[in-house]
């Protein structure tokens, strides 16, 4: 397609040769005649929006299953959410980023990068008009009805870097990732015996790559298809990418993937320890030649809007990672309850116990004598001692470590059927089995596992670590979290970041 596209465009060239020639003469020989349709197009230059473009004015059927509004799509290997929204059913990138929302919720879609093969989704379908364009839409997240009397109302949406702004912010990481020569920052410039061609360089900007080309980006399609074909004629180290920087992800694919490096690699994810275990993700790892790797000198690139936290940008920069973030703004993290971590450090049965009691704010009494049977009119009392007793909520416990006499484990027995609730620890328990027993006869729903502690809503990175996770219960909101694990500064800083109280016990 490429070959027979170029080939049609050189025969215009060469009409605009011979009309620059003849150009004195009274009448122009029909067949060097030029459509004005040719020379005023507009359309997307590239193989892909050129597909798109057919796809949406010429009529043809959709595929998936149509329901009412909404069409039923199954996904194929290769799909992610833009891709089936813009070359299966014609979306411009505008109304796939408008359509993204509503796709997510209605399919329960919590990460769009990872779609399932044999996945059913609901695609919503796009109101034509008459002439096969398409109306504008609003998704109906957006949209509040004031009153019966009152027309609806647009709310204003989610604030946006304008494209001017977005830009900037690329150039920025442009020259930091591929360090421009002040030839390549130069407007593309064309010229023969023929015609002279000059392009704005704010309007369409240029950009270096590794292996020595430039990157000319048409962000509205607004470049004809002929000056497209005299700029590649003339200058084949010229690659026209036609995408907007607003559209942060689609934009810098298609910069990354034109650049030339070394390796380009989407969805990057690496881990650092196995518990806690963290883990990083990246939408972007570039090798920007083949001794990155050996030298440390790797990239990593994300299109969010949420900036990594410092304590991870540091450990990446320690691993070879430098991170870029053209687009990412800080976003203060503010918890919808509260959460407290206790960091038991005691290595003893005894001293589990009690830094757990006390993170509950309990003091128990030590080596309490507990009455089995009271003195009676025989004069005969028979008590056991409990190491740690204590009282909660209008119940007794006691909490005793099993030292392999039968004798005392039937006395504790008895104690139970008076109602009194019983902790009997084996010499073997570990802090996951003391936390166990002991949170569970208090009355705490819970489990020991390895929880997910973090988990950014951009799926930036997370943190895993195992314990005793108390479940919120009537009354009180807050998050409590056991462990006896050790961790380091960095696993530190993003608990206290994520809105986590640290207790050390």
């Amino acid at each position: 397609m490429g070959f027979r596209y170029i080939a049609k465009k050189q025969l215009v060239f060469l009409g605009i040769t011979l009309f620059v020639a003849a150009s004195s003469a009274s009448a122009m020989d029909p067949k060097f005649e030029l459509d004005s349709k040719e020379l005023s197009a507009s359309a997307a230059s590239t193989v892909g929006s050129e597909h798109r473009v057919f796809h949406k004015r010429s009529g043809k059927r959709i595929k998936g299953e149509q329901t009412s509004s909404r069409v039923t799509h199954t996904v194929r290997a290769g799909d992610n959410i833009f891709k089936i929204l813009m070359h299966e059913y014609g979306f411009t990138n505008t109304e796939a980023e408008t359509c993204i929302e509503e796709i997510r919720r209605d399919n329960n879609i919590y990460d769009i990068k990872k779609l399932r093969v044999g996945q059913k989704i609901l695609i919503p379908m796009l109101r034509r008009k008459a002439d096969g364009t398409i109306k504008k839409t609003v998704s109906p997240t957006i949209i509040t009805s004031v009153n019966a009397r009152q027309s609806l109302k647009l709310d204003s949406p989610v604030e946006s870097l304008t494209e001017q702004d977005a830009s900037q912010r690329i150039r920025r990481t442009w020259d930091a990732l591929v360090p421009s020569k002040k030839a390549d920052a130069k407007p593309i410039s064309l010229s023969s015996p023929s015609f002279s061609l000059t392009l704005d360089p704010q309007r369409y900007p240029v950009y270096s790559t590794v292996d020595g080309g430039r990157i000319l980006v048409d962000s509205n399609g607004t470049i004809p298809p002929l000056v497209k074909s005299l700029i590649t004629e003339k200058d084949p180290s010229i690659r026209i990418l036609s995408e907007s920087p607003s559209n942060n992800r689609r934009f810098l694919t298609s910069m990354l993937a034109s650049a030339g490096f070394y390796s380009m690699e989407e969805n990057f994810s690496m881990e650092f320890g196995t518990d806690p275990k963290l883990t990083v993700n990246a939408d972007f790892k570039i090798e920007k030649n083949k001794n990155s790797l050996i030298k440390q000198d790797l990239a990593l690139v994300n299109a969010g809007r949420e900036t990594m936290p410092a304590a991870i940008v540091a450990l990446l920069k320690k691993e070879g990672f430098t991170l870029h973030e053209p687009f990412a703004s800080h976003k203060t993290f503010l918890p919808s309850s509260p959460r407290q971590i206790y960091q038991i450090t005691a290595k003893n049965q005894t001293g589990i116990v009690d830094a757990m009691l006390g993170s509950l704010s309990i003091t128990p009494s030590v080596d309490r004598q507990m009455d089995v049977f009271a003195a009676d009119d025989n004069g005969i009392s028979l008590s056991v001692k409990a190491e740690r007793y204590f009282e909660r909520i209008g119940k007794k416990y006691v909490v005793t470590r099993f030292d392999g006499d039968p004798v005392t484990y039937t006395l504790f027995r008895i104690l139970e059927t008076k109602g009194i609730q019983v902790v009997i620890l084996d010499q073997k328990d570990d802090f996951k089995k003391i936390s166990e027993k002991l949170l569970a006869r208090i009355g705490f729903n819970g489990s020991f596992r390895k929880h997910t502690l973090i988990k950014s809503g951009s799926s930036m990175y997370t943190l895993q670590m195992s314990g005793f996770m108390l479940e919120p219960a009537a009354g009180n909101d807050s998050n409590i979290f056991f462990t006896n694990l050790g961790f380091d500064n960095v696993v530190n800083d993003l608990l206290k970041e994520n809105g986590y109280t640290l207790t050390t016990r």
